[in-house]
Order: C-alpha cells, then sequence, then structure tokens
C-alpha cells in the first residue's frame, strides 16, 4: 500500500491519498477495517462501511518539465545531425566552427557586461584612473 505520494518542482501527483488502512477478521468491525462488499472495497470509519475511492494515484511530468525535456532531446538531435553533415561537407564545418567561435565571444562577452555591471561606481573610477 502507498502511505503518500507528494509533489515535487517538476513532478504531478494527481488522484489518491494517503491512508492507514488495515485488515482485521475478528469479525467486529473496528476503525480502518476493510472488507469487499456488493463486489466494492469498504472502510469502517467507527460509525458505518464507506466505499473506497475508485481513484488512483497517477505521477508525471509537469507541462514545462515535459517542454524542456522535449527541447533539449530536439537540440541533441539537431546538434548530432550538424555534427554528422559538418563531416561531410566542408563549408559547413566552417560555418559550423565560426558559429561556436561567435557562440563563445557573446558567452565571454555577456560575463564581462554582468561583472561590469556589479561594479560599484568607486571601482568604476578606479579602473578609468589608475
Amino acid at each position: 500500500m502507498i502511505k503518500s505520494i507528494t509533489s515535487a518542482k517538476h513532478i504531478e501527483v494527481s488522484n489518491g491519498y494517503a491512508s492507514d488502512l488495515y485488515i482485521n477478521n475478528n469479525g467486529q468491525p473496528m476503525t480502518g477495517m476493510v472488507r469487499y462488499s456488493n463486489n466494492y472495497l469498504e472502510t469502517y470509519d467507527g460509525t458505518s462501511w464507506h466505499k473506497l475511492n475508485q481513484t488512483y494515484p497517477t505521477i508525471g511530468l509537469t507541462q514545462s518539465a515535459t517542454a524542456a525535456i522535449d527541447w533539449a532531446i530536439k537540440q541533441m538531435q539537431e546538434q548530432a545531425e550538424l555534427e554528422k553533415m559538418s563531416k561531410d561537407h566542408p563549408a559547413i564545418q566552417a560555418a559550423y566552427d565560426n558559429f561556436r567561435r561567435s557562440a563563445e565571444q557573446l558567452k565571454v562577452t555577456i560575463m564581462l557586461s554582468k561583472e561590469q555591471e556589479n561594479k560599484s561606481p568607486w571601482e568604476e573610477l578606479q579602473a578609468n584612473f589608475p
């Protein structure tokens, strides 16, 4: 029996609930007792018998996690195709090499820009007037 299932950042849990049901055969109904009656599983709440919910828990990824995984898989496939084509076509290889160098330059430029934004006015003055 599943005691409990909880959601996490990219996991969805629906239906079902945590329970502490058990089976007791002493003949006297006790709170939490379970029985099978008239094609239904029932539990005793201390006063009366109740049919157990016919739902069950389902677990899956959130839409954003699914979209991110789908995107990553597509990127991996495109990357593999590009690398394969680069081996067979020198012009594609040259363009691909230029693209990778440009991407690296962009990353460095972004990092330097962020470092510049984080400098205090005093640090900027010192940098401009050594």
